[in-house]
């Protein structure tokens, strides 16, 4: 099967616009993406060659998303309204599109490579030591972000892994939970002072409180320390387990705020992140009863719920059209762009 765009893939255009796309389900004619770095002369320390970009996000949250979308207002093909989705969104269509950075290339560019800096070989160790331990073979991750691009900056930026796949997704989640609880690796939690700031720093760029971003924190099994470095790890799905674009129409009903009980969290690593539902109570909003889940494209929340476990969540309410399945029913979105105020908050253990 030939290549598709992936998640934490990266598109640079003719106007030297680099985008990260987003999600692995594309209309036939263009590829959702957020626009990331631009060039320019007075830009931050990544550059690559003689050019220098800017980050046009300075966190991922949908305000900085807003941002972006007001750049790219003096560059109108970039942006479209997505029938299927029934919301406007950046986009890069398919005939501006000049190079396809693809991070399972480029971690095999590095590992290939006999002269790398010190961030790309420890992005390069810590991606195989991952692989031992989970046998996920190299070929099924990547690098992404500014190593992906070759502007990234050693001593500053991070290392950003994906892989590709569910199953393989879960032995390395299931590898980096045990790492993480074993001190005689070089991987390590975020504590201390890290973890202050780092939950702090949530509760400023979301509608959360600290003990919400504390237990959130303690879920995140895919952010960490890697020789005093920070890193994620990102599943990503394939062509295979993507849907295809249409398969599944929405349309806003309104905004709701809703307690449910997780009954299936598979796909809650993945961006989208998706969480199937049971027991669901409407506290504001809209009396519907059949919510069946909740999707969100803010990363924050993917993994952070396990299955029997109660969670909160605030968002925009969609009436859902499966084609698929000829059905309609209704899920809650996390990170629309008429959010700021949505979240998912788990409010127990699983079984608890």
């Amino acid at each position: 099967m030939k290549r598709g765009f992936r998640d934490r893939d990266f598109i640079r255009t003719p106007e030297g616009f680099l985008f990260c796309v987003v999600g692995s389900t594309h209309p036939p004619d263009r590829v959702m993406a957020y626009l990331k770095y631009v060039p320019s002369s007075s830009g931050g320390p990544w550059r690559s060659g003689g050019l220098r970009y800017s980050r046009t996000m300075s966190d991922y949250t949908m305000a900085s998303l807003r941002s972006t979308l007001a750049i790219l207002r003096d560059y109108p093909f970039y942006i479209s309204f997505f029938e299927a989705f029934g919301t406007e969104m950046s986009s890069v269509p398919l005939e501006r599109i000049e190079e396809h950075y693809k991070p399972e290339e480029r971690l095999e560019e590095l590992s290939s490579s006999e002269e790398l800096d010190v961030l790309e070989e420890k992005a390069l160790s810590l991606a195989n030591l991952i692989s031992d331990m989970s046998g996920v073979p190299l070929e099924q991750m990547g690098v992404t972000g500014s190593i992906l691009l070759d502007i990234h900056v050693p001593g500053i930026s991070d290392i950003d892994l994906v892989v590709y796949g569910l199953e393989e997704s879960l032995k390395i989640k299931e590898a980096l939970k045990q790492a993480l609880r074993d001190s005689r690796t070089e991987i390590e939690g975020l504590t201390g002072d890290m973890a202050r700031a780092w939950c702090t720093r949530k509760t400023r760029l979301y509608p959360l409180e600290l003990r919400d971003a504390e237990r959130i924190l303690r879920k995140k099994w895919n952010i960490g320390l890697y020789r005093g470095t920070r890193f994620s790890i990102h599943p990503v799905r394939t062509e295979r387990e993507a849907e295809r674009y249409g398969e599944r129409l929405f349309r806003p009903v309104g905004k709701a705020t809703i307690t449910a009980r997780v009954e299936d969290a598979g796909e809650a690593m993945f961006l989208p992140a998706i969480y199937k539902v049971r027991e669901t109570r409407v506290l504001e909003g809209p009396a519907i009863r059949a919510i069946e889940e909740i999707c969100s494209y803010e990363d924050i929340y993917a993994g952070v719920a396990e299955e029997g476990e109660e969670v909160l969540a605030r968002g925009k309410l969609e009436m859902v059209i499966d084609k698929r399945r000829n059905s309609t029913y209704f899920r809650l979105l996390i990170g629309s762009l008429s959010g700021g105020d949505e979240f998912v908050k788990p409010l127990g253990e699983a079984g608890r």
